[in-house]
């Protein structure tokens, strides 16, 4: 019995070797190049298997056109018997290539409703136009290495398209357009809409991440309390998949420390939902939940808060109600004080004047005159009792 063959693993330590090649989990290398496979542009393929009565021989051509490289690299190997290795070799680099090849033809159809391949226009509605004559995808005879479409009868115009270069690719692409033949016009005007819908759903995303983030970090720390709050909005509201939980976990870290302001994406926001209320105010409760995920509003946040309810034009319901009942609550005026001013109970007053200086800057009634009246007033406010905590801790 023959003894059944092992898979070939392909790894840093054991690449794949067909001559001067060598293929890596991430990487080729030929004679002394090297490259990544984001760097193959096309792979150019041909396999003939055949049998002459009891000799069985197998012919196989690879091509890879690399980006930057004048010629591509081309290797064939003829066997007897046995599949050849370049056959592994060829399944592997073109899992690991497809989406970036398929994306040089999708890029064509995304913007004019075809692609060019083997001087022929293939369209979305499964036109094929070459040499100025016109034939139809639906009638296709597809062989291992070449399509050959007629007009009609035998003696018709024909042409035939041969499938050498990313074979695997335009052979997709073919299955596409026959299941979801689309005139070129409708399929790029929708295409349009989609991708505009997808910018806007990815820029919501970067909005409120940032947003969150700016608030989180507005007291000089996030707590563990604020992070779980913006990671259930993540994966409980939004239900964002391992990826963009990933990237906006990216967005989060990056906007702690950007320089672009808390105001900047409220109106972002402002602008994306004018006309939808009850997503302003959706966001509005998110940021006020945050706040005070520690249990403890300081004044930083509080001021964000305020600038957020200024910057849509409306005031978020659970905010209004727990400043009421906080201005109602002063027992412990020590603890309230130090809360206020986003400071533990242990602070010096070293700390406590650094902190109200810092305070005294972002509260100045001047700060916020573009963001409205009503804003200045509640700052103004704020502003009284950050002076009556510092005059009541330094005392």
């Amino acid at each position: 019995m023959f003894k059944k063959k092992e898979p070939i693993i392909i790894s840093e330590e054991n690449p794949l070797e067909i001559g001067k090649l060598k293929i890596y989990p991430n990487k080729l290398e030929y004679k002394d190049e090297r490259c990544s496979f984001f760097d193959i542009e096309h792979i150019g393929w041909y396999w003939l298997a055949q049998t002459t009565g009891i000799i069985k021989t197998q012919d196989v051509r690879l091509s890879l056109y690399i980006r930057g490289r004048k010629k591509p690299i081309f290797i064939k190997q003829k066997t007897m018997y046995v599949t050849p290795k370049i056959v592994t070799a060829y399944n592997y680099i073109a899992k690991k290539t497809f989406q970036n090849r398929l994306s040089f033809y999708t890029n064509q159809l995304e913007q004019a409703g075809g692609f060019t391949y083997n001087n022929c226009n293939i369209y979305s509605d499964g036109r094929v136009v070459s040499n100025g004559k016109t034939f139809s995808l639906s009638k296709a005879d597809t062989e291992a290495f070449v399509i050959t479409i007629k007009k009609g009868g035998i003696f018709s115009p024909k042409v035939k398209i041969d499938l050498n270069l990313d074979r695997d690719v335009i052979l997709t692409l073919i299955d596409f357009i026959l299941q979801n033949p689309k005139d070129p016009s409708v399929y790029v005007e929708g295409h349009r809409h989609q991708k505009e819908a997808e910018e806007r759903s990815s820029s919501f995303l970067k909005d409120i991440v940032s947003i969150m983030a700016k608030l989180s970090g507005a007291d000089g720390h996030v707590s563990p309390e604020e992070v779980e709050i913006v990671k259930s909005f993540l994966l409980d509201t939004m239900k964002l998949e391992k990826d963009a939980f990933s990237e906006a976990v990216s967005i989060f870290n990056e906007a702690k420390s950007s320089p672009s302001s808390f105001e900047y994406f409220a109106e972002s926001l402002l602008f994306r939902f004018k006309d939808d209320k009850n997503m302003l105010l959706s966001v509005l409760d998110l940021l006020f939940s945050i706040a005070i995920a520690d249990g403890v509003l300081s004044a930083e946040e509080d001021l964000l808060l305020l600038e957020a309810e200024s910057i849509f034009g409306m005031k978020g319901q659970a905010y209004s109600n727990f400043k009421s009942v906080v201005h109602e609550s002063k027992n412990n005026k020590e603890e309230y004080f130090l809360n206020l001013l986003g400071l533990s109970t242990d602070a010096s007053k070293d700390e406590i004047r650094v902190k109200y200086k810092r305070l005294v800057m972002k509260f100045h009634p001047d700060r916020g005159h573009h963001l409205g009246d009503d804003f200045v007033k509640e700052a103004e406010i704020k502003m009284k009792d950050i002076n009556q905590a510092y005059e009541y801790l330094c005392r």
